[in-house]
């Protein structure tokens, strides 16, 4: 029960890139992409920078919030790779909303953010934070090999923010890894110029297992979601919303089904943005907050699943303001 979240943003690319714009230069079409993932368009960087979007989703949920950036005790940053690897993304939006807070990246892949609110969960209830700052900002768009159209056209860029305080609202939390190092693959770039380097350089875009990926993350996200109500004392009949990770549309429909969960309950955007990596529940919660959609005492549940393998579940009461 240590935080309550306070204040929501998100912040996306200005270039939409819709199914149609993907088939003039891939062998695909709107019809094959989206009865096979439930995506419509993407938004891609082009002249921003993620660090632009980062402090932009920062800042509006600050002010969703009414809090200065003087006043955050953490940063916490969910992304796989920012524009430079130092500084982190975290000490970024730290230096441009004047915070002189901690501030640290965490890379748990699509599940960082919720690794991120566990985190704050920790730091909120031993005494060290009572306000904690936590973004999330990914550029898939430049992890990716753009000719292969089984990974491509899913994923898209964006960033999204929240502010946690210490209160009353998380409910239990659960984090989980089954660790596999081939499933989900993207390789950092070694020493170009090392003359002791000895390892030949990996292929430099995202690689992965797509039936492997379906059904780790069907496994993942049913046991995720009985272990954190069970914790929370809840089944999932009691949910009032629920917020998976955007991945793909047959994943979450297999899911809600294995669970019998009220379609009207769980909450989408993959139409309109893809798979935004770990921003994807950060901005459908930005979204849906802004519509009104949460009244005070609803129970919300995030559960995600990413490369590593890793996935998790997360309760909250609604508790806003």
């Amino acid at each position: 029960m240590a935080f309550y979240i306070a204040g929501t943003g998100s912040a996306l690319p200005e270039k939409v890139v819709t199914n149609d714009d993907l088939a003039e230069f891939l062998e695909t079409s709107d019809e094959w992409i989206y009865t096979r993932t439930g995506i419509h368009k993407r938004h891609v960087l082009t002249h921003e920078k993620l660090n632009d979007l980062a402090i932009l989703s920062a800042k509006r949920a600050l002010e969703d919030a009414n809090v200065e950036g003087e006043e955050v005790d953490l940063i916490l940053c969910a992304t796989m790779r920012g524009d430079t690897i130092t500084p982190s993304l975290a000490c970024s939006v730290g230096e441009a909303i004047g915070s002189h807070a901690p501030a640290f990246d965490v890379n748990a892949a699509c599940v960082g953010a919720l690794y991120c609110m566990e985190i704050a969960d920790s730091f909120i209830e031993t005494g060290r934070a009572e306000t904690v700052l936590i973004v999330s900002a990914e550029a898939m768009s430049k992890l990716l090999d753009w000719q292969d159209r089984s990974s491509c056209v899913l994923f898209g860029d964006g960033s999204g923010a929240f502010v946690v305080k210490k209160g009353h609202g998380r409910l239990s939390g659960v984090l989980s890894t089954n660790p596999d190092t081939h499933v989900i693959r993207m390789p950092n770039i070694e020493g170009i110029n090392s003359p002791y380097n000895q390892h030949e350089q990996e292929k430099l875009a995202m690689q992965m297992d797509g039936g492997e990926v379906y059904k780790f993350a069907v496994n993942a996200m049913g046991h995720n979601i009985e272990e954190a109500c069970r914790l929370a004392g809840l089944t999932p009949s009691d949910i009032d919303w629920f917020l998976p990770h955007q991945a793909n549309a047959r994943i979450i429909e297999a899911s809600r089904k294995k669970f019998n969960i009220d379609r009207k309950k769980v909450l989408l955007n993959i139409s309109e943005y893809g798979n935004m990596s770990a921003t994807s529940v950060v901005v459908l919660l930005d979204e849906y907050a802004r519509k009104g959609t949460f009244k005070k005492g609803d129970k919300l549940l995030f559960v995600a699943f990413g490369g590593g393998l890793t996935s998790g579940a997360v309760i909250i009461e609604w508790n806003k303001d």
